[in-house]
C-alpha cells in the first residue's frame, strides 16, 4: 500500500530541502526523498567545501604576505590533511542544521532515490508514495570532457574527496567558475596550474574587465592561462599526463599529474523515469513555464534540474517560491534578479547586466567605474587591485547592472541585487552614506563616477 502526503521532493539539495521547510511552515504534510546527504551538490561537494578550502588558500598567502604590514612570520607549509579535515567539519555541522530543521519542521525524510511511476506516484527502495503535488529538485552533475581521452580526465569532485594525492602539477580543463576557483585553491598550495579555456577569455558571462584583471592575477600567481584553447585529447605519460590543444596558432600542450575537467555541469534527470509521468524534458533540463510548473499540472520543478543560472541561493528562492504557490500563498520574490559570486582573491561579484550585454540589449549606457587602489580600506588590507563598474540607462538613469571585482565584492553584492530588484538608479543610490574606510564606499564613488563627479578619482 502507497504512502500519500500533499508534496513530495525529489531531492535534497538547496532547491528541495528549501522548498520542503517553506512547505511544512504552510501546514502542508511533505516527504523529501534524497539518495545522498541532505544539501546537495553545494553543501557537500560545492559552495561550502571549496569555500573552506579557499579560505585555508587565502590563509597561507596572508601569512606569506605578513611581513609587509610588519608582522614577522616565518612561513613552515601547511598541513592538507587539516584543511580537508575542517572542511568536513563545517559541512558536517551545517548538513546537521538542515536536518535538524527538516526533523524539526515535521518534514518526512527518505535516504533514498525515487523514480516515477505516474504523475502521482514515485518509488524509492521498493516502497510507492503518492502525492497531491510533486516538486522535482534533482540537481545536476559535472560535465564530462568530449575529447580522446576523457576517461583519463577527473572532475570536481575528485579533488574534494581530501582522500586523494594531489600532484605538483595540475592541468584544468574549464575557465569558468570552478575551474578559476581550483585554480586559485591550487596555486595558493604552491602547485603549477595550467587552465585550458575554449572560449577567448576566461568568465565567458562575466565582464570583459573582470576576464582581464583575473587573467593577470592569475599569472602572477604562476598559473599558465591558455585562452582560445580547444582540448583534442589526452595522453597517459610515464609520470602524468599530456593535454593536446589546438589554439589560432596552431598544437600545442602541456603536461600535467592530474587533468581536472571543470567545463561546467549539466541537469540531472536521466534516472528520475520522466517518460512515466508525461514530463517534457529538452536535453535533460526539465520544461517549466514562468511559474516552475512542467507540462503536468500537479507536477513542479525547481534548482539545476531545469537550467538557467546552476547557483544554490537561486535554488533556493525558486524552492520557496514554488512552495508557496502550492500552498496559494503570495510570493514576491523577484526571480530575475540573481547575483553570481566567485571566491578569488580578490573576490568577484555580479548581477544583471554587464557593460557588453546592456549594450548589445540595445541600451544607451552611462558607466561608473572606481578604482580600489583610490579606496582607503583597500590599501590598507594590501588588496587595491581591482574595482567597483556599475552600468545604467543613460536615459532613465536606473541602474541595469553591476560587476565588482575586489575584496569583500560578495558581501557587498547585496546592496545593488537589492537596487536592481527594486528598480533603483541613481537618485536612489547616491542617497546613501556609507561608513568609512570600508570597501562599500566605492559603489558610492562608482555611482559618481558615471557622471565625472566622483571625489577620490579622476
Amino acid at each position: 500500500m502507497s504512502k500519500h502526503f500533499r508534496v513530495m521532493i525529489l531531492g535534497g539539495g538547496p532547491a528541495g530541502y528549501t522548498a520542503a521547510i517553506r512547505c511544512a511552515q504552510n501546514g502542508l504534510e511533505t516527504v523529501l526523498f534524497e539518495s545522498r546527504q541532505v544539501g546537495g551538490t553545494c553543501l557537500n561537494r560545492g559552495c561550502i567545501p571549496t569555500k573552506s578550502l579557499l579560505h585555508g588558500a587565502e590563509t597561507l598567502c596572508t601569512v606569506r604576505e605578513a611581513a609587509s604590514v610588519g608582522v614577522n612570520a616565518e612561513f613552515c607549509g601547511y598541513d592538507l590533511d587539516k584543511m580537508y579535515a575542517r572542511r568536513d567539519e563545517v559541512v558536517a555541522k551545517l548538513r546537521g542544521g538542515v536536518e535538524k530543521l527538516l526533523k524539526a519542521r515535521k518534514v518526512t525524510v527518505v535516504n533514498a532515490f525515487a523514480s516515477f511511476k505516474d504523475a502521482k506516484t514515485v518509488v524509492a527502495d521498493g516502497e510507492e508514495y503518492t502525492a497531491d503535488d510533486i516538486i522535482i529538485a534533482a540537481g545536476s552533475v559535472p560535465t564530462a570532457l568530449k575529447a580522446e581521452g576523457s576517461e583519463l580526465c577527473v572532475n570536481s569532485d575528485y579533488l574534494l574527496e581530501g582522500s586523494n594525492e594531489i600532484p605538483e602539477s595540475v592541468a584544468i580543463v574549464g575557465g569558468g567558475v570552478i575551474g578559476v576557483e581550483f585554480a586559485e585553491f591550487l596555486s595558493s598550495l604552491g602547485k603549477k596550474v595550467f587552465v585550458i579555456e575554449y572560449f577567448d577569455r576566461l568568465l565567458l558571462n562575466m565582464d570583459k574587465d573582470v576576464s582581464q584583471y583575473l587573467a593577470l592575477a592569475l599569472k602572477k600567481k604562476g598559473v599558465s592561462v591558455n585562452c582560445g584553447a580547444a582540448v583534442t585529447r589526452v595522453e597517459k605519460t610515464s609520470d602524468g599526463f599530456r593535454v593536446i590543444f589546438n589554439t589560432a596558432k596552431g598544437e600545442n600542450a602541456v603536461e600535467a599529474g592530474l587533468v581536472v575537467v571543470c567545463t561546467g555541469r549539466r541537469a540531472f534527470t536521466e534516472s528520475l523515469a520522466l517518460d512515466k509521468a508525461g514530463v517534457k524534458t529538452e536535453r535533460g533540463v526539465v520544461l517549466t513555464d514562468g511559474n516552475f510548473r512542467t507540462n503536468v499540472e500537479n507536477i513542479w520543478a525547481i534548482g539545476d534540474c531545469v537550467g538557467g543560472m546552476m547557483l544554490a541561493h537561486n535554488a533556493a528562492a525558486q524552492g520557496e517560491y514554488v512552495a508557496d504557490l502550492i500552498a496559494g500563498r503570495h510570493n514576491g520574490v523577484n526571480l530575475k534578479v540573481v547575483p553570481s559570486c566567485i571566491y578569488t582573491v580578490p573576490e568577484i561579484a555580479a548581477i544583471g547586466l554587464t557593460e557588453q550585454k546592456a549594450t548589445e540589449a540595445g541600451y544607451e549606457v552611462s558607466v561608473g567605474k572606481f578604482p580600489l587602489g583610490a579606496n582607503g580600506k583597500s590599501l590598507i588590507a594590501g588588496r587595491e587591485r581591482g574595482f567597483v563598474k556599475l552600468v545604467f540607462d543613460k536615459k532613465t538613469q536606473k541602474l541595469l547592472g553591476a560587476t565588482l571585482y575586489c575584496d569583500r565584492a560578495t558581501d557587498m553584492i547585496g546592496e545593488l541585487a537589492l537596487a536592481l530588484a527594486n528598480g533603483m538608479g541613481k537618485e536612489e543610490l547616491e542617497r546613501v552614506i556609507r561608513p568609512h574606510p570600508t570597501v562599500e564606499e566605492s559603489i558610492g564613488e562608482a555611482v559618481l563616477a558615471s557622471e565625472g563627479r566622483a571625489i577620490h578619482s579622476l
